[in-house]
């Protein structure tokens, strides 16, 4: 007898563990999908890979078949200008944004996010969410020091910022072209003046740009170039995966990125929208992000390697950037790479310094002394 009920209790514990996520759910959760039966879909705006959005809403379609998603991905600037633009036209069609960086304050600051505060949002840090609730960082991206190990030797490595303005690195540096929010980042943990500082001197040893992050650890790996400054330490280590010679070290502080994940403030589905969201953030879901090689703004899914986080000086991306008014002072290190081609067609598109003054809030003398 005593042996049939322990078979009977195994055969409900594991029919209770098999069950599809859409049973057994607590009252918050029936309440969303009974209302989600009714709606029967949601839109998805993300500036996600089209790979990656396609293996969650895959897994999300599997819980729960009633719900259909479409699916819009767009480039970060691409997805801001369409979501305003529609706005302004009284078009409210995504239920669902992910949006990276300050372009998530942005929406934020329009109304254009819905305060929704999911049960899994418990399981993020405080740095990893809006105090207001509307949004949870979908992942984080470590910004790093990547270096080619054929051309460098590890222990020639620059540790902090200020070992890599040092003639030896003249013209060895690549950047992400155009990282306004990090540059921004680096004057908000430097302060305004040593940071500034630092960007003039860096940029007068010459640095070499590229048009993504991708682009730039590529280039380093391929051997085209020594060192990549506050490039992504999860895009290097696919390159690793590769058998590329390439690796990353941090410096005295790692700057991250944050991906804001929030429910539209119109959503027209607006159930299926916060069930969506529940899913995204649960670590079901982050951890089919961590097999994709992102980094999980959830501390109990540990990024593949650990290292990638473990015992850093993490610095979280301050959105707030975006609603200072001196914030495109930033641009200023920009202007002074471009300086250097003044007579190129693409020089010659810049806004002017009269702009530049009345734009910053600084007088001209100051940001001609910049230049």
């Amino acid at each position: 007898m005593k042996l049939r009920i322990i078979f009977f209790a195994s055969v409900l514990v594991m029919v209770f563990f098999n069950m599809p996520r859409v049973w057994g759910q607590d009252d918050h959760t029936k309440r969303l999908i009974e209302g989600s039966k009714k709606e029967g879909k949601l839109v998805w705006y993300t500036a996600l890979s089209i790979q990656d959005a396609e293996l969650l809403t895959k897994r999300f379609e599997q819980a729960y078949p009633f719900i259909k998603i479409e699916t819009l991905r767009l480039v970060t600037d691409a997805l801001l200008t369409k979501i305003l633009t529609e706005t302004k036209a009284g078009v409210y069609n995504a239920d669902v944004i992910e949006i990276p960086g300050i372009a998530g304050n942005i929406l934020k600051r329009e109304g254009l996010f819905d305060k929704y505060v999911s049960p899994e949002s418990k399981a993020y840090p405080a740095s990893m969410k809006d105090s207001g609730g509307t949004w949870t960082s979908f992942f984080i991206h470590t910004l790093v020091l990547v270096y080619n190990t054929q051309l460098v030797k590890k222990e020639e490595l620059p540790r902090t910022y200020e070992e890599l303005i040092n003639p030896k690195w003249n013209g060895k540096i690549v950047l992400r072209d155009e990282d306004f929010e990090t540059f921004g980042m680096m004057l908000k943990v430097m302060g305004r003046e040593k940071g500034m500082n630092f960007l003039r001197r860096l940029g007068a040893q010459g640095v070499d740009l590229r048009n993504s992050f991708t682009l730039a650890v590529q280039g380093v790996a391929s051997g085209e170039i020594a060192l990549g400054m506050n490039l992504y330490g999860t895009h290097t280590e696919e390159f690793k995966k590769k058998g590329a010679p390439v690796d990353w070290v941090p410096m005295e502080f790692v700057l991250t990125t944050v991906e804001p994940l929030a429910v539209s403030a119109r959503a027209p589905h607006p159930n299926a929208a916060r069930l969506f969201v529940d899913f995204l953030l649960s670590k079901e879901a982050q951890t089919i992000m961590r097999d994709r090689s992102r980094i999980s703004s959830r501390p109990d899914v540990p990024p593949d390697p650990p290292e990638l986080t473990k015992g850093l000086k993490l610095i979280p991306t301050d959105l707030s950037l975006a609603d200072q008014a001196n914030a495109p002072l930033i641009c200023l290190w920009r202007i002074k790479q471009m300086s250097l081609q003044r007579n190129s067609a693409r020089f010659s598109k810049l806004v002017s310094v009269t702009e530049l003054a009345e734009w910053s809030g600084f007088d001209e003398l100051t940001i001609l002394v910049d230049l």
